[in-house]
């Protein structure tokens, strides 16, 4: 919207002058009662300057609601719609109030545009910085290396909540054997983003340590060296840092698949039937004392495997706003499981977004799921 200004009264210089008028009538209307009682030969001229006086004071009121209701009230309602609007789709970011004239409510409105203008310019560098810094927790998925390992026999649902999170998935591969998992730190948008930039690090260095071949281990061993870090860093306890972790090993030589979780589980269906690893129930970065254990899996063609962080789970949606929920997770499993990979993703997709409705995303959203070929 464009902006017109002419010359005019200010609304203060109004009612001044509509104030001194009104006195001066209101005054000249009490000395004409004043004579009235005081002088009685002098009554029918008197009566008739007081009629007159009333008539145009009733008129000099009609003339101030008037000019209230187009100078004050008219405004600031169509200020009012204006902002509703601009409310509503802020995307358009060439929006602004209409200024008319230059009385107080235009200086009023030209000052929330500039406002406007601001605070438009400091979310465009918000947003600029969360696009740059979901480039940069991108680069640390391996989808490249799921791709070579698995192909079409695998799919990932990475769906964060504020387009960075606290939400991500590591693959390492060496030779016949490689390690796979899902991870969600506590936390959404930038502060989870740069949570798992720190436990990628980890994670990282617990495998340098310990390798692959014992999930548990890998479990165990980041859970102490971010113990020490953290603690280090003298971060407060108010400052929620726990992450949930489930990680698959395969070594696809010997047929072995050993997982170990961090309140994270395993699934894994041929869609006639669902199975169950659970994972232990204690996040990593708790302050309660534990170990992580190794389950065996059996490795098994036409099943397909599945880790999805709590996201998925805790999802509202429904008529009543209930979580998604294991079992509506394994009824899922049982009527999709033997399809190919690629309709799995896509089928899950679907079902989440019906499920979830008018219902807002309420966690960061992960899924790996792979099948052998």
């Amino acid at each position: 919207m464009g902006t017109r200004r002419r010359r005019a009264l200010t609304i203060r210089q109004i009612f001044t002058l509509l104030a001194i008028l009104n006195g001066i009538v209101l005054f000249s209307l009490l000395l004409s009662a004043w004579q009235l009682l005081t002088d009685q030969a002098s009554g029918t001229q008197h009566a008739y300057t007081t009629i007159f006086l009333s008539v145009l004071l009733v008129f000099g009121v009609a003339i101030s609601y008037r000019i209230v209701a187009l100078r004050v009230v008219a405004p600031l309602a169509r200020l009012a719609r204006q902002s509703e609007v601009i409310a509503a789709d802020d995307q358009r970011s060439n929006e602004l109030l209409v200024v008319h004239g230059s009385d107080e409510i235009a200086r009023l409105t030209e000052a929330f545009n500039a406002v406007l203008v601001s605070q438009r310019r400091a979310i465009g560098q918000v947003e600029d910085s969360i696009r740059y810094a979901a480039l940069l927790q991108k680069s640390i998925l391996p989808d490249r290396q799921l791709q070579e390992r698995f192909g079409a026999e695998h799919f990932v649902l990475w769906q964060p909540r504020d387009t960075v999170g606290g939400d991500y998935y590591v693959f390492h591969d060496d030779g016949p054997r490689c390690l796979a998992g899902v991870a969600d730190c506590a936390g959404h948008g930038v502060p989870g983003a740069m949570m798992t930039m720190l436990a990628r690090a980890g994670i990282d260095r617990s495998i340098q340590q310990v390798g692959i071949s014992s999930p548990a281990a890998v479990l165990q061993a980041t859970h102490a060296g971010m113990n020490m870090v953290l603690s280090e860093a003298q971060i407060s306890r108010a400052i929620a840092t726990s992450m949930d972790v489930g990680l698959v090993f395969l070594d696809f030589n010997e047929g072995i698949m050993r997982f170990a979780g961090a309140k994270i589980s395993l699934y894994w269906s041929d869609g006639e039937r669902v199975e169950l690893a659970r994972g232990d129930n204690r996040s990593l970065w708790d302050r309660r004392t534990g170990t992580y254990r190794d389950h065996q899996v059996p490795l098994l063609k036409g099943f397909t495997y599945y880790m999805a962080t709590d996201g998925v789970f805790d999802q509202a949606g429904g008529d009543h706003g209930f979580g998604f929920g294991t079992e509506r997770f394994r009824d899922w499993l049982l009527a999709h499981a033997a399809k190919p990979l690629s309709m799995q993703h896509q089928a899950f997709g679907r079902s989440l977004k019906t499920f979830m409705g008018n219902h807002p995303q309420r966690d960061d959203i992960t899924m790996l799921s792979f099948r052998l070929g």
